[in-house]
Parts: structure tokens; C-alpha cells; sequence
């Protein structure tokens, strides 16, 4: 009869591994939530180093250094980063927003960024919101000159020069009736107009900051006071060359008449020559005056602060666009190719064409403007 054998030592064996197995299982289950996070934080700060520097290359001369905003909005916001969550701002980022000088970043849609590459601009964003501050909004002092300016391009045509009334509408520019009433009733009939009476209405019309400036006018006006517009006198000019070419006497005399408090007396002679010719109806005649009046640089001056100086500076120096002064490319192009230039734009980037917005002569006048600038 065979002895039996003795399995004891093997199932306890079996029963101590078991028990490590499952010791080691429950501190690597212990463990794995540390290591996991500690790799989620290392590839986080990659992602928003990588994002760091893609954002000081493309988007800190729009948005500022630190994404307290500058030509573009702020980013370093609070209440944004709260709002918006990372797909919506990747999703801007990708697109870009149409209407405003953010272009498309994403290959895409014709940008020079991967989603790899746009994933780290949103982390690096993100990472603001901790110390984020919150939004400061500015507040503009209302400003009659401002106002006399919106009052001349908006307000005038019915109400007269300097408000001092028309055929069309009363006269503004009267103490004794500024005094009948309150501001409270100036700005509600602004906003809302008078139909009845031939009033429009401007509140959806006029920013509320604009409508505040008018209502400094007024109260200007209530004093005693002169105000002049800040509208210099190339735009009263480019103003009146453009109404000439679309044929529209009414205006053209408008804007010249305009023109004539900033004038010197040779530009006066030649202003109150225009506007007979422009009531004659010598159209052609009056334009080839006005262009000879001012300097193609000098209407460029006007058009180029209102399209281009956003992006290219004041000056041209240079901004979230390039420097346009002493520029190798501008000096290697004829100004008709500056002018196609400028009409398409560059594809890519925050450079948008201008072929549905400016015409080519006043493209043209912007390059006069640019030449001027070139050594």
C-alpha cells in the first residue's frame, strides 16, 4: 500500500502567493490613480509649454502677452474661461471669426496649424483660469468733440451745420430750447425717434457710447459752447469725392460744406469752387479739383487708419501685421500689384482682401501712402 502524500506544504504555498498577489494587486490599485495623474500632469505641461510658445510666435501681438487682450479680445478672463468650455474654444481657434480680423488657424480651413497644434494653444489658455482676473470694463467719458463728429455724418443732413436747423428738421443748436428739456428727453428721442414727425430712430442705429457723446454735444450746446468735429478735413474730402462718383450732388455739397471750417484760405478757394461746379452739375470737374486739392498720401492717410492701421500700427510700424515702412517687398512691387495684393489679401493669415470693401482707386490712395513711407 503506497504511503499518502502530504499536499499541505503546497497549499500553503498556493494560499501565501495568492494572498501577495493580491496584497501587490490592491497597492498597484492604491497606486495607479497617482501615477495616472502624475503622467496626465507631465503631458498637461508639456501641452501648455508647447501651447506657450505657439501662442508668444502667433497670437500675443492680437491678444496681448499675458491675454489681457489688445486688438483682439482678452483671454486671460475670468468669467470667459468660466463660459467657454475647450471644445468651443478650439472650435474659434480652428474657424477663425468671420467679420473681424481672427482668421482661420487650422489646416483645415487654410490656417497653418495641426489639431495637435491647436489643442496646446487651448491648454495653454486654460491653464489662465485659476488666477484669471476679472473683466474690467472700461468706461468712456462721453465727449462733445465725438459727438459733434457723429452729429456732422449723422445729424446734420436734417437738423443743419453745426445744428443750427434746416428745412427738414429744427434747429438744435439753441440754449433757450436745449433748456426746455433734459437729457433723459434727448436721449429717449434719439433712441427711439419721433415717426410721426419724421424722426428715425438711432438706438439701433448708434452704439450707446455714440449717443452719449451726442448728448455731450447737447449739453455743449445747452452751455453756450463751440464744438468742433475731429473729422479732419481729407475725410470731409474723401467723403465728397466719393458722393461725386456715385453721382450724388446732395451729399457731396454736404461734406464740401463741412469741409470748409478746416480749411486754410487757398483750400477754401478751391472747396467753394468745387461745390459750384458740384451744383452745376460739372461733376468731372469737381472731382479732378478735389484731387488736386490733397495729395493721393494724404486721402491714403484717412483710409488706410480706418482698414489698416489695426493691424499695421498707427504709423505703420508695425503691430499683429507687418511693418509697412522701408519694406523690401512693398519697393520690389509695381503699385498695381500692391493693389491686387491688397484686394485678395493673404490667405492664412489675419490679412483679409478689400476687393468688396475699398474700391481700387481707394486702394490706390493707400499705396500712395505706403510709397511715402519708403526711403
Amino acid at each position: 500500500m503506497r504511503p499518502r502524500e502530504n499536499y499541505t506544504p503546497f497549499i500553503a504555498a498556493g494560499l501565501i502567493l495568492t494572498v501577495a498577489l493580491m496584497i501587490v494587486f490592491q497597492i498597484y490599485l492604491w497606486l495607479e490613480p497617482t501615477r495616472i495623474q502624475t503622467v496626465q500632469a507631465a503631458d498637461q505641461s508639456t501641452a501648455v509649454a508647447a501651447g506657450r510658445n505657439i501662442f508668444a510666435e502667433n497670437c500675443a501681438a492680437c491678444h496681448g502677452e499675458k491675454g489681457e487682450g489688445k486688438l483682439g479680445a482678452a483671454l486671460n478672463s475670468r468669467t470667459l474661461l468660466k463660459t467657454t468650455t475647450d471644445q468651443t474654444l478650439f472650435g474659434l481657434i480652428s474657424t477663425g471669426v468671420p467679420g473681424t480680423i481672427m482668421p482661420a488657424w487650422s489646416q483645415t480651413h487654410g490656417g497653418p496649424f495641426t489639431d495637435q497644434q491647436i489643442a496646446h494653444l487651448v491648454a495653454f489658455i486654460r491653464a489662465w483660469e485659476p488666477t484669471a482676473p476679472e473683466p474690467v470694463i472700461a468706461t468712456i467719458a462721453p465727449d462733445p468733440a465725438r459727438g459733434a463728429t457723429i452729429f456732422a455724418g449723422t445729424c446734420a443732413i436734417c437738423h443743419g451745420e453745426d445744428g443750427k436747423g434746416a428745412k427738414a428738421a429744427p434747429a438744435l443748436n439753441d440754449a433757450k430750447r436745449l433748456k426746455e428739456f433734459d437729457d433723459a428727453w434727448y436721449r429717449d428721442t434719439i433712441m427711439h425717434g419721433r415717426p410721426a414727425k419724421g424722426m428715425p430712430t438711432w438706438g439701433t442705429v448708434l452704439a450707446p457710447q455714440q449717443i452719449n457723446d451726442l448728448i455731450a454735444l447737447l449739453g455743449a450746446w445747452r452751455e453756450g459752447r463751440e464744438v468742433t468735429p475731429t473729422t479732419s478735413l481729407a475725410k470731409q474730402i474723401s467723403n465728397a469725392l466719393f458722393a461725386i462718383r456715385q453721382f450724388d450732388k446732395v451729399d457731396a455739397g454736404f461734406y464740401l460744406s463741412a469741409a470748409l471750417p478746416l480749411a486754410n484760405s487757398s483750400q477754401t478757394k478751391e472747396i467753394n469752387a468745387a461745390l459750384e461746379l458740384v451744383k452745376g452739375n460739372h461733376l468731372s470737374e469737381a472731382e479732378a479739383r478735389l484731387v488736386a486739392l490733397l495729395p493721393p498720401s494724404e486721402i491714403g492717410k484717412e483710409l488706410y487708419a480706418s482698414n489698416c492701421a489695426p493691424c499695421h500700427g498707427d504709423d505703420g510700424s508695425g503691430g499683429l501685421g507687418k511693418s509697412l515702412r522701408n519694406s523690401k517687398y512693398i519697393q520690389s512691387k509695381s503699385d498695381s500689384e500692391l493693389v491686387d495684393f491688397v484686394a485678395v489679401g493673404r490667405k492664412g493669415t489675419a490679412m483679409d482682401g478689400f476687393k468688396n470693401i475699398l474700391s481700387d482707386e481707394q486702394l490706390s490712395y493707400i499705396i500712395a501712402l505706403l510709397r511715402a513711407w519708403q526711403k
